[in-house]
């Protein structure tokens, strides 16, 4: 008996450090869940200082094109310029999976975007992965791929073709 419960214990020590850390990357998941959706809101706003606030100062960026956005402000001058725009096309990332680092402050997000047009319709798609950091100030994406795998709309996918 006192043999069966001293292996229970170790047992259990054992596995508390590894539920305690896997409590920790689901809190930091739903916590890069949220910033997501703060800045899929801000995206869907056109609120460019909200959508500025997601972005790590040293953020960069391969669009779906592959054209390399080497800082944070020229993406954010970017998205400015679409926002000018009423016609622009608009961009939803939607988190599939997130992964959250035990080596260093940073977790790894694996989803799907779509790009619709101002009348509802979907010009294309595709999958990114984006590298979020965590920082004082809560989780920031430090770096973001983008490959568009889907077309729906001739015109708007004519630069992914050239």
């Amino acid at each position: 008996m006192l043999v069966e419960m001293r292996s229970l214990w170790f047992i259990l020590l054992l596995t508390f450090p590894a539920l305690a850390s896997a409590q920790g990357n689901t809190a930091a998941a739903a916590e890069i869940r949220a910033a997501r959706q703060r800045s899929n809101q801000a995206l869907a706003k056109r609120d460019i200082q909200a959508f500025g606030e997601s972005l790590a100062p040293d953020f960069v960026m391969v669009r779906g094109n592959g054209v390399f956005t080497p800082s944070r402000q020229v993406s954010i001058d970017r998205f400015a310029e679409d926002f000018k725009n009423p016609n622009a096309i608009s961009y939803e990332r939607v988190p599939d999976q997130i992964e959250v680092s035990s080596a260093a402050p940073l977790a790894a997000e694996h989803g799907h975007w779509i790009g619709t047009r101002a009348n509802g319709r979907r010009a294309y798609g595709g999958t990114y992965l984006a590298m979020w950091r965590r920082t004082e100030t809560g989780w920031k994406i430090r770096s973001e791929l983008f490959v568009v795998l889907t077309c729906d709309d001739e015109a708007a996918c004519a630069e992914y073709r050239k």
